[in-house]
């Protein structure tokens, strides 16, 4: 009789289910629920990586901090967007009672990601601002991969984030009644957290700096961050529903307490490039036409000013919190539709797009992590 009247979302809970479902060893009953997600989680601060600002400003032009500077990249927060994923879970009542049962989850939303490029057209400022220290001061310094007159070049930046995650839980009956029950929830929980933040960039002059040397000097730039969070530890929760006739409603809240392993990858390179041109050179000298046409048009030498690679692996103590509520339509004897929400916070987590503050050193800090899901799916008992 308790069967019937539990309202359960994982039990048998009419006669003609106990008559007609498949059994699984010894008449006891398993599920498979598949949901597609509507997501969106905490997108990070990131620096103005690209920017622009007035020909009249001179120097100053998309310099951060100027009134009249706007960010083309960055300087906002990113990668919040609503986005689509997936959840699937699997599970089983170990005895025909449905006292204890086992279910494994698992959920990711799918990677999202921002881009920007572009390329001089010699009508506006796009500037790429770097960041050095002198001392305890910090100087910012503009890459005009376009100035109207004065230089050209080309710039490419993007951020990305994927997360997913998992838990296996046992689960046991801590009181039922005619409306409904209450479970408790002990297991275990994994998550992963991918970032990643990357810039190229290139200036060139347009007009060489040195006509008697007839050199043309260049800078080009590389940055490259990628970051990658896993929490591992055990959680204990509570998992309550009700209902009447087809219609039942669910709710769980669940805490995990455990370790935050962060890995951080981060690659830097600044290039000078002096472009000559020996063909010119010959003509300047004298020459005769006919061995400058036969010299090559240009040749180049890159003078690396920068190179650097840095890699760390830290460990965070990490605490996970859950929440959810669900509501369920029993269409037939084996098949339910689904349609919920839930929320999901993980404090200490590194995020590439977070510490990149456009200089040759990283911001050392971890941050909170939180996403918010909705839900529908498909429930099918057997």
């Amino acid at each position: 009789m308790d069967a019937v009247i539990t309202h359960d979302p994982r039990a048998v809970t009419l006669p003609s289910e106990v008559v007609g479902a498949r059994a699984c060893c010894c008449n006891l009953t398993t599920w498979a629920t598949m949901e597609l997600l509507i997501g969106r989680t905490r997108g990070p601060s990131v620096a103005p990586i690209v920017t622009t600002g007035p020909v009249s400003a001179g120097a100053f032009a998309g310099a951060i901090g100027q009134p009249t500077t706007l960010p083309l990249f960055g300087g906002k927060r990113i990668l919040d967007d609503w986005r689509s994923g997936l959840r699937i879970e699997l599970g089983a009542w170990m005895d025909s009672s449905q006292q204890s049962g086992i279910g494994l989850r698992f959920y990711s939303l799918f990677t999202t990601n921002e881009q920007f490029r572009s390329a001089s057209n010699n009508r506006i400022v796009i500037n790429v601002p770097q960041s050095v220290s002198a001392g305890p001061v910090r100087i910012q310094i503009p890459a005009f991969v376009s100035f109207p007159g004065a230089s050209t070049g080309r710039v490419a930046a993007s951020a990305e984030t994927m997360f997913a995650g998992g838990d296996l839980n046992w689960r046991y009956l801590i009181d039922r009644n005619e409306w409904g029950r209450v479970d408790t929830l002990v297991g275990y929980r994994q998550l992963h957290l991918v970032d990643s933040l990357g810039s190229n960039f290139n200036v060139v002059p347009t007009s060489p700096v040195n006509e008697s040397l007839l050199v043309s000097p260049q800078y080009a730039g590389v940055d490259n961050v990628h970051t990658r969070n896993n929490f591992y530890g055990p959680q204990l929760g509570l998992c309550a529903s009700a209902g009447v006739g087809r219609f039942w409603i669910e709710g769980h809240a669940a805490a995990a307490l455990g370790v935050t392993e962060s890995s951080l990858d981060f690659a830097r390179s600044r290039t000078g490039v002096v472009a000559s041109n020996p063909a010119a050179m010959l003509a300047t000298l004298g020459a005769p036409a006919s061995a400058t046409n036969s010299v090559m048009a240009a040749t180049t030498n890159q003078v690396p000013t920068m190179q650097s690679n840095v890699a760390s692996r830290l460990s965070y103590f990490g605490v996970v919190g859950e929440g959810g509520v669900r509501v369920n339509w029993r269409a037939t004897d084996h098949v339910r539709f689904t349609a919920g929400y839930s929320f999901l916070y993980w404090n200490n987590v590194r995020r590439a797009q977070e510490m990149f503050i456009l200089g040759p050193v990283l911001r050392p800090q971890a941050i909170d992590f939180t996403t918010h899901l909705f839900s529908v799916g498909l429930d099918l008992r057997f």
